[in-house]
């Protein structure tokens, strides 16, 4: 597990966790000569079929049906045995990772991938989890969210989420909620920079960059763009574990035989923080895996 390695910052967007072709080997070529070179790539959704989905999903949203943000439940060897059926290294790299998240938990939850991912996935988390949520979310004006934490079954809580994820002006209004809390710590971190105090390793950075010198300039360029025109860069990732006041552990598959392999926001969290546990294929798009195998948890 690294704790000292900062992973490279990257931005994601994505339209949503609908049916996608399976990442594999093949995939019909006009000419015969190239089916066999194409057999060794990857398969993964061209620009004309990403505006489809969106269409399609702007379409959705006319329909009375109720839409998850974050699908049911499927075995996670099952999952990763449709998305990835290739033989190329990518794929190779994809089934281990999965295999070895497999020795901890059984199963995954594909999250919709807007701009929203990170937050959405985090949150989820948090609060499907039985354990005591933060003071920030027990506001009694917030009264959907805090109704939570008098469920104390992680049925209860994963069904009341359920219907939390489902309602879409509920759910924004939350994301948006976290990014002021975002912004709340960014101003408390830059104010002891200033003052010389000590301050983690990711606020330095954070405030390195030309876009985010100052609290003002992360909210302009960064935090107003999430769920809009961009997704969390990985230094953001940091702030939000901050912010929310949970050690956010991810699975990143693509650093799979790495010390990169998992990764912890922050580095070193304290102890009384509550973990959440996510899995990101890229470092774009994170889904949440579930159900712990029993032995782990004995």
């Amino acid at each position: 597990m690294s704790r000292g390695t900062m992973p490279h910052p990257a931005a994601w967007a994505d339209p949503g966790y609908g049916e996608t072709p399976p990442r594999e080997a093949g995939g019909a070529a006009p000419e015969a000569g190239k089916a066999a070179a194409e057999q060794e790539e990857d398969m993964y959704r061209d620009e004309y079929e990403i505006e489809k989905e969106k269409e399609l999903l702007i379409h959705e949203r006319g329909s009375s049906e109720p839409r998850l943000s974050v699908a049911p439940e499927m075995d996670i060897m099952d999952y990763c045995k449709k998305e990835w059926r290739g033989n190329t290294q990518k794929a190779t790299c994809m089934k281990k990772g999965y295999e070895e998240v497999s020795q901890k938990f059984t199963s995954i939850r594909r999250v919709r991938g807007d701009n929203y991912c990170a937050l959405r996935a985090t949150l989820f988390q948090a609060m499907s989890q039985p354990a005591a949520l933060p003071a920030w979310l027990q506001d009694p004006e917030l009264t959907l969210w805090a109704g939570l934490a008098e469920l104390r079954t992680a049925e209860a809580r994963q069904a009341a989420c359920d219907e939390l994820f489902t309602n879409e002006a509920e759910e924004f209004s939350l994301y948006e909620a976290v990014k002021f809390l975002m912004l709340n710590r960014a101003i408390e971190l830059y104010d002891d920079k200033e003052k010389g105090k000590d301050v983690p390793l990711f606020s330095v950075l954070l405030f390195a960059r030309d876009t985010s010198s100052d609290p003002g300039q992360l909210l302009k360029n960064h935090l107003n763009q999430v769920g809009h025109t961009g997704g969390l860069e990985q230094v953001e990732m940091f702030l939000l574990a901050y912010a929310v006041r949970h050690t956010i552990q991810v699975y990143r598959l693509s650093k799979h035989s790495t010390e990169e392999f998992i990764t912890v926001y922050p580095t070193d969290p304290p102890r009384d923080w509550p973990v959440v546990t996510l899995i990101a294929e890229d470092d774009r798009h994170y889904n949440v895996p579930v159900r712990v195998c029993e032995e782990t948890s004995l």
